[in-house]
């Protein structure tokens, strides 16, 4: 049997490329004389470096503003000569992980995207016309609005005064001017991909995930649920472009969302053109079952987790998929729906725990009971 182990980041400690050790482990356990290939999540920030394994190309380091406003430098990479050079530009490496926020740390409640689109502007400068920009799973909290500031757009407050770049403009945001970006991005070929499938203002948006992991007060949650549908419905009078409920449209915290409202083509999913740039889709072919493994299964983490994406493409694949979840974890009825089994480690102490060895010991047994399950199935079928 040929198996494919790829996991996400497990726990505190453990990141995807070890968790996804630890079940091999337990895989191989199982079954002795099977294949067991471990495939690895590229680590967020760090996706540019597997597209250069395969396509080849240049980095270039560019000056930008970081997101509170200072200075910084932020890399693209460059693919191709002549007319057909490509940028490749990746959110993550300028929008910082998702964490708690350390007591006097700056918040990321007032960061800007506006070094994001100072770099879409310093490419487009350098007369190279088409552009892909992969967007991430870490998140900014002004809806790109900054990057659309960067890109020619005049927002505004209150007091008719234009509101500075070094700080999130929806904190003061009271209309907007869009043309010049709109006309700008009409001059690129820009491709726009993501997994992320949040949208851009409501329940589903990039707010309660972001209150979720930092320390905010009461007023400030309250105000990253409103400030972004009040962009929406300013950046959709300016354009007239509906963008509430368009799949990954809160992407990158609103940034392709922003896109869209001056004219972008929407996002397109990441995963089978990354899974064909580095063979993984045509390993999938001649896949018996993949193993993977994520904290928890539920809708917030269906829409930000980097599990499902992989799961939906061995689904086209026609290829099994079984799941490991912390303990103490119910996982949505929906979304386990996509697997063929799904296990809860049966270890010693609760979710979020911090003790390596426990998740250690538990990824092992599970990789095993995992394919021990399948098999067994598989016999009975």
């Amino acid at each position: 049997m040929h198996v494919i182990v790829s996991a996400d980041e497990f726990a505190k400690g453990v990141g995807g490329v070890t968790a996804s050790e630890l079940l091999a482990d337990g895989v191989q356990a199982a079954d002795p004389t099977g294949q067991v290939d471990v495939w690895a999540f590229p680590p967020e920030g760090q996706l540019l470096e597997s597209v250069q394994r395969s396509l080849g190309g240049v980095f270039h380091d560019i000056p930008v503003v970081d997101i509170f406003g200072q200075p910084s430098k932020f890399r693209y990479l460059l693919v191709g000569e002549g007319p057909d050079q490509t940028a490749y530009v990746e959110t993550d490496r300028l929008f910082p992980p998702l964490a708690p926020v350390a007591d006097g740390a700056k918040s990321l409640f007032t960061a800007t995207s506006f070094g994001l689109g100072e770099a879409l502007l310093h490419i487009m400068i350098a007369g190279i016309s088409r552009i892909v920009l992969l967007v991430g799973r870490r998140m900014i909290c002004d809806g790109g609005i900054g990057m659309l500031q960067a890109l020619g757009a005049v927002v505004g407050n209150a007091r008719g005064e234009t509101i500075p770049n070094d700080t999130n403009p929806l904190l003061e945001m009271r209309y907007i001017d869009t043309v010049k970006a709109a006309l700008l991005l009409r001059r690129v070929n820009l491709t726009v991909m993501t997994d992320y499938l949040f949208t851009y203002s409501g329940a589903d948006s990039f707010s309660p995930i972001e209150a979720l992991r930092y320390r905010f007060s009461q007023d400030q949650k309250e105000s990253i649920d409103q400030h972004p549908q009040e962009a929406q419905a300013l950046l959709q009078t300016s354009q007239g472009t509906t963008i509430a409920d368009v799949p990954g449209s809160g992407a990158g915290g609103g940034v392709v969302g922003a896109l869209l409202a001056v004219g972008a083509q929407p996002a397109v999913s990441l995963a089978p053109w990354l899974g064909d740039l580095v063979g993984f889709n045509k390993v999938l072919q001649h896949t018996d079952l993949l193993v993977t493994a994520a904290p928890v299964l539920t809708p917030v983490m269906g829409k930000i987790g980097r599990v499902m994406p992989l799961t939906r493409l061995a689904r086209a694949a026609h290829v099994p998929v079984v799941i490991a979840l912390q303990g103490d974890h119910t996982p949505d009825p929906e979304l386990s729906q996509l697997f063929a089994d799904t296990y809860l480690t049966r270890v010693m102490g609760i979710m979020g725990s911090e003790s390596i060895g426990i998740w250690r010991r538990g990824l092992r047994v599970a990789g095993s009971e995992l394919v021990t399950r399948f098999m067994a199935a598989q016999e009975t079928s």
